[in-house]
């Protein structure tokens, strides 16, 4: 490893955070909030490129295109308060959280083309929001938070998430919350940032000395930088995909920025490599994993390998039985949108899903199209359908009273139905009854889940309105 000393710059005020913003044209911009009220961008070389006013209210700071217009939106904390500002200064997002916002960042986890925003609070919670305000997932630490990042752990494009706590202790979940691994870099951490090459995951830890600490994900101390003084913030940035050299650039007490050039020039080791095997099946597993008991139908944590309830063993799901339900999903979504957002699409897909799932959106797309399951193309940040929509036997009125007649008794006093069985008996196609069930879940216009050829009403829902519902949007579909 090499690592290069590009610049020294001082500072009128103590930077309290720092962000690198690595942009599609592999360019790098470097921003820092500072004590003086002051928002700074830097390029990768130091040079001061802008400033502008901005409050030291805002503890963290993140960049990215939040609404998927290909335009960067600011992300930061203030107080209780997770505010997003977009190019015009606008604010778009301010969610008022229970405590202090202490760490934040903003990546597209999912493929969609925009970017997720990840939040750790002082009361040690940790809460990813997809880019429409919804929680993914939130989940609590035990010890106080130091940093929390977004980044490609598993090399598989779909991003985890990384939480450094003040202990020393870093924790890797899942972009749905699921526990992975946790690592132990030293027994204090203040400042820390994730380096991320080709096929090596780097980790860099400071505390209250001036020497900062780089570590393999087998916990081995690769490397020291001494920065000069105690460093207060720091952040990383690759500039391209293929490029083994990344930025480094921390904010120091005595008002400096320093910025470093980290050149990669060893391979990963055996043990490095069987650890991030062993992260990428741990992941693989959870997903597979129920999340109801087959035994005794309980609700059950996949990270548990037994039923909390019963004690047995909790069932797997085929590998491919996921990424089968959302290209069926995406199908049937677009069967009904040909013309949609890559974010409204993740939006309507993710309510479809039975399960908590890992998937990046754009990558499930090509390969559709590659594997001619789906006819289209991707226009930017929109997906364009070309193929015709199917054709089905109109349902009249006549055949709408029969199949509510029948799907009213399949569920009385039952709150599940047989999608094989509601084929039988209403002669209704069962790959038209589950696109329509599909599409309802995703507009939120029905309450329940779809697993496998099972669909679980919501005890919320009556069964009335969900047929009701049902047949509607089946007339839709055969119209």
């Amino acid at each position: 490893m090499k690592i290069r000393a590009i610049a020294n710059v001082p500072t009128t005020a103590n930077v309290y955070s720092v962000y690198v913003r690595q942009k599609r044209d592999t360019s790098a911009q470097i921003f820092s909030l500072d004590y003086g009220d002051r928002m700074r961008v830097f390029d990768a070389q130091g040079t001061l490129r802008s400033t502008r006013k901005w409050s030291s209210k805002v503890r963290c700071i993140a960049v990215a295109d939040i609404i998927g217009d290909g335009k960067d939106a600011l992300v930061g904390g203030v107080g209780k308060k997770v505010l997003v500002v977009d190019h015009r200064g606008s604010t778009i997002w301010n969610i008022r959280l229970e405590s202090d916002v202490i760490a934040c960042d903003a990546r597209d986890v999912d493929g969609d083309d925009a970017a997720e925003v990840v939040v750790a609070l002082e009361n040690n919670r940790v809460i990813l929001y997809n880019n429409d305000k919804d929680a993914i997932f939130t989940r609590n630490i035990d010890e106080p938070i130091a940093d929390v990042w977004l980044e490609d752990i598993t090399k598989d494009t779909e991003l985890e998430v990384v939480i450094a706590d003040k202990k020393g202790k870093i924790t890797i979940l899942t972009s749905a919350g699921y526990h992975l691994k946790e690592l132990q870099f030293g027994n204090k951490i203040t400042v820390f940032a994730v380096i991320s090459f080709d096929e090596r995951i780097l980790f860099v830890t400071g505390d209250l000395s001036s020497t900062l600490r780089i570590w393999d994900i087998d916990g081995n101390e690769i490397e020291r930088l001494d920065v000069g003084n105690v460093p207060r913030s720091m952040a990383t940035g690759v500039p391209d995909d293929i490029s083994d050299i990344a930025y480094l650039v921390v904010s120091t007490k005595d008002r400096k920025l320093s910025f470093w050039e980290v050149e990669e020039t060893g391979k990963v080791s055996r043990s490095e490599k069987v650890i991030l095997q062993q992260i990428g099946s741990t992941k693989e597993t959870l997903y597979r994993r129920a999340i109801k008991c087959g035994n005794c139908g309980a609700p059950a944590s996949p990270e548990a390998p037994k039923c909390a309830s019963c004690g047995a063993t909790l069932q797997m799901i085929e590998e491919y039985a996921t990424e089968e339900y959302i290209q069926e999903s995406i199908d049937s979504i677009t069967g009904k949108h040909p013309q949609i957002e890559l974010k409204e699409l993740d939006r309507i897909l993710r309510k479809t899903l039975p399960r908590p799932a890992a998937y990046n959106l754009r990558r499930s797309l090509q390969a559709m199209i590659q594997s001619d399951n789906i006819e289209g193309h991707l226009d930017g940040s929109t997906f364009v359908r070309t193929k015709k929509k199917l054709k089905y036997k109109k349902i009249d009125e006549r055949d709408a009273k029969r199949v509510q007649s029948i799907l009213l008794d399949l569920l009385k006093g039952a709150d599940t139905v047989d999608v094989e069985k509601m084929e039988k008996e209403t002669g209704v196609d069962r790959t038209l009854l589950r696109r329509t069930l599909i599409i309802l879940l995703g507009e939120g216009a029905i309450q329940g889940t779809l697993e496998g050829n099972l669909f679980a009403l919501d005890e919320r829902m009556s069964s009335r309105d969900f047929v009701e519902k049902l047949i509607e949007e089946l007339r839709v579909q055969t119209g």
